[in-house]
């Protein structure tokens, strides 16, 4: 049986979008529980990374979710971002 990485594992899981939104839908989950959005922001960088099959630019989606820049991406990047990898928000009473 060949040995593959998590990363690269976890890359073939999130290019089925099922898959994907469930994936950001848990970590948006565990970011409001506890406040880091950094997590939620590398969930995203996967998600992207593992469909860069899509129409959008691999590259500019990479930079929209720079986590070394000083400012969080805005809500019109996300937005943009989810839209480019076939997802969208979807929100629900708690």
């Amino acid at each position: 049986m060949p040995v593959r990485d998590y990363k690269s594992y976890l890359l073939v899981q999130l290019a089925d979008p099922d898959y994907a939104a469930l994936y950001l839908k848990a970590s948006l989950e565990e970011t409001l529980q506890d406040g880091d959005t950094a997590a939620f922001m590398l969930a995203l960088r996967d998600v992207v990374e593992a469909r860069r099959g899509t129409e959008a630019n691999l590259d500019d989606l990479r930079q929209a979710l720079d986590l070394d820049g000083e400012e969080a991406p805005t809500l019109s990047t996300l937005i943009s971002v989810l839209s480019a990898v076939g997802l969208t928000l979807e929100f629900k009473a708690a």
